[in-house]
């Protein structure tokens, strides 16, 4: 099971270790009367067991957009600041 592969750390991308979700992979789809397809599955276990250079190719930005979510709390908290200063010095 590709559950089972993820968990074992055969992934690579995750240490050996449980995993306590609940609910097995494709568990959603079945409820809602869509299972999975033989293909479906296979894509799925090709895509977790793919190597780091092939997982990072698939990711062109890479790492270019770390600053977004600093810089967003750090524009909110700037304006909160002025704000803040403008209403207390008028």
């Amino acid at each position: 099971m590709l559950k089972a592969d993820i968990d074992s750390g055969a992934t690579i991308d995750k240490v050996a270790a449980y995993d306590p979700g609940l609910s097995q992979l494709g568990t959603d789809d079945e409820a809602a009367g869509n299972s999975p397809s033989h293909e479906r599955i296979a894509l799925a276990r090709k895509t977790e067991t793919a190597s780091a250079r092939v997982r990072n190719a698939a990711q062109p930005h890479g790492g270019l957009n770390s600053w977004v979510i600093p810089g967003f709390c750090t524009t909110i908290g700037g304006i909160g600041a002025i704000l803040t200063l403008s209403i207390w010095l008028f």
